[in-house]
């Protein structure tokens, strides 16, 4: 093979490794990693099995439904995910949103709500698909931290409140958070002792073993303890609620049978679940990758999630997502690629298939314990708090999405927030944000006034001012109203310069108010001139006959252009001189700092070329 041979190979394989992320790291695969990839495989295993399967009773569906659909998730994200540490299986929040999207169109432990739940993981794994292939990677940034902290603290409150029946032993509620809070208390006088203690005991012990003992899986402890103890003392006959008969086996593949009005009835949901995936996984992600210096792709991102929830659809499952706790457990086991998941996945088939009869005997109130505990780390109340110490819109904005999520359903109350939360931007967007800018002292390039540690100097008849949150429909009145009174001084300036570094795109409202500012400045007397006006702006400045207006002479590619022409139209000869002075000055001071860094040689070339400047310097210091 030849060399231009071996380069179009070389390209092909990096142009299927995009979309098969598997490429890039498989074939590379170093046999010294396999001991820690199986460690940390059997780690998410442990915490996979009784987690799992108390995810799904929060979907609404029976225990082995886990089974079906982490097993797909799990090896569809570890062949298309981007992220090596990242665990996609089974989440507490996308479970609950699954449940709140299915619960109004079917009853749960129907074969209707179990059609519905996997078309639902199948339609919004194929919503996250597009997204990814259309790279919209960014739609992440229409989820704030604030908003994120609020919606997950919400969702762990939501998750939690609906576990306490199950601890107490008496039927569970329906409706909101407050709603359910509200039947819990009428229902305490059915408390069925023995479960509570049950439940009470295995709530301080998985607690126990998860703040003393770090590296024991704490659930799949409680999870065999309670088995045997449910055996040795007859729970079952004593009033306990246990799980009962778990059918071994794997579902087999089909498509969910639906008609095109129930699946328009799920859109959206599946597009809430859909947007709330990618924003949950992606921080994670980025965090395992910045830690073990690797890149992620947020577009491949959104397919590897989508294909692993089109899996666990296309199994008969639910809707799954990334865990944060089986992600963690996962690094700190020493995953080094996606073979831990497949080593999980394959273990998780073993289990479904030969020992699911053994968790029949296991306590409802131990899987309630197990999920209590892993909601209580969603609940990021201590980063709430923190918020309202930083900045109080944040503060507001989590407070919007926790109590949204509390009082509405899921996915009104994310909207909710997230709607609150872009009002929250435009507003900010739409203040008139001006920064006043002067040459610094001894130099020639501008910098803010008053900047720490700076010393700048006023050119007489020149106003410089950057917008600094760009022109646009929202800040273009206010904008307007702040130039002219910062222009509003005596003596009055001859020129005003707006710095259009900020401005990366102008809409027409943002076009028209600079051609109706060029006219008012006009008529007190002053010229207004742009500086640094991007390639995109410009045309748009012309489009809408305001470049016409202001003047091509009049766009500047820097400040010290525009203060040059300034000073040659109306300064005086000491001024003039005086920026000559200073532009000597920071050419002298680029000279030394390349001067201290150059060979022998160049230092003595650039020695003579300073010499030369500051003799030219101090002519200009003798000359009246």
């Amino acid at each position: 093979m030849n060399t231009s041979q071996r380069v179009s190979s070389s390209g092909k394989t990096h142009a299927i490794a995009r979309y098969l992320p598997v490429l890039g790291w498989l074939p590379h695969y170093q046999r010294q990693w396999l001991r820690g990839d199986v460690m940390a495989g059997l780690t998410v295993l442990a915490l996979l099995i009784p987690e799992g399967m108390a995810y799904a009773e929060i979907a609404g569906l029976p225990p082995q439904t886990a089974f079906y659909a982490a097993p797909i998730g799990l090896a569809l994200y570890a062949i298309l995910g981007t992220s090596r540490q990242l665990v996609v299986a089974v989440s507490a929040a996308i479970a609950t949103m699954s449940a709140v999207a299915v619960a109004p169109l079917a009853a749960a432990g129907t074969p209707e709500y179990a059609a519905y739940s996997a078309g639902l993981a199948l339609l919004a794994g194929l919503i996250s698909l597009l997204a990814g292939l259309f790279k919209l990677g960014r739609i992440a940034s229409f989820f704030s931290e604030s908003v994120l902290t609020g919606f997950v603290t919400g969702l762990a409150l939501t998750i939690a409140i609906k576990q306490v029946p199950k601890l107490f032993g008496f039927e569970s509620g329906h409706g909101n958070f407050w709603e359910r809070l509200a039947d819990i208390v009428r229902s305490l006088p059915e408390t069925h002792l023995l479960t509570l203690v049950v439940g009470i005991v295995f709530l301080a012990f998985i607690f126990f073993l998860e703040h003393r003992f770090h590296r024991v899986p704490a659930a799949l402890v409680a999870l065999i303890l309670g088995i045997s103890l449910s055996l040795l003392l007859g729970l079952e006959a004593r009033g306990v609620h246990v799980v009962g008969a778990i059918p071994a086996g794997l579902a087999p593949p089909k498509l969910p049978a639906l008609d095109l009005g129930d699946w328009l009835l799920l859109v959206p949901g599946a597009l809430g679940i859909a947007l709330v995936n990618f924003a949950e996984a992606y921080g994670p992600a980025r965090s395992f990758a910045a830690r073990h210096a690797y890149a992620i792709d947020p577009d491949q991102e959104l397919i590897g999630l989508g294909a692993a929830n089109m899996g666990a659809g296309f199994f008969q499952g639910f809707s799954i997502g990334s865990s944060l706790s089986k992600s963690a457990a996962n690094d700190r086991a020493g995953a080094q690629t996606p073979m831990a998941l497949l080593v999980c996945a394959a273990l998780t088939v073993v289990v479904a298939l030969f020992f699911t009869p053994f968790f029949a005997p296991l306590p409802e109130a131990v899987l309630a314990a197990v999920v209590v505990v892993a909601v209580i780390g969603m609940m990021k109340f201590a980063k709430i708090r923190r918020l309202y110490a930083v900045r109080r819109l944040d503060f507001w904005l989590a407070i919007v999405a926790l109590f949204g999520v509390l009082t509405f359903e899921a996915l009104e109350g994310l909207l909710i927030a997230v709607i609150v939360s872009l009002l929250a931007l435009v507003w900010r967007a739409s203040q008139a944000r001006l920064e006043e800018l002067q040459p610094r002292q001894g130099r020639v390039d501008f910098t803010p006034v008053g900047a720490p540690g700076v010393t700048t100097r006023p050119v007489p008849g020149m106003l410089v001012l950057r917008p600094d949150e760009g022109i646009f429909f929202a800040n273009a009145g206010a904008l307007h109203e702040a130039i002219l009174a910062a222009a509003a001084t005596e003596p009055a300036p001859q020129l005003v310069l707006l710095d259009m570094e900020m401005t990366y795109d102008l809409d027409a409202p943002g076009a028209e108010m600079l051609g109706e500012l060029h006219a008012a400045l006009r008529q007190r007397g002053a010229r207004l001139a742009l500086a640094r006006v991007h390639a995109d702006v410009e045309p748009v400045l012309a489009r809408s006959g305001v470049l016409d207006e202001i003047g091509q002479a009049n766009l500047y590619p820097r400040a010290f252009d525009a203060l040059v022409d300034h000073l040659a139209l109306a300064g005086s000869g000491a001024e003039v001189r005086q920026v000559v002075q200073d532009g000597l000055a920071g050419i002298i001071a680029l000279l030394q700092q390349r001067m201290a860094a150059g060979d022998a040689a160049q230092q003595a070339e650039l020695a003579g070329a300073i010499d030369e400047m500051e003799d030219l310097l101090a002519r200009l210091d003798t000359t009246t």
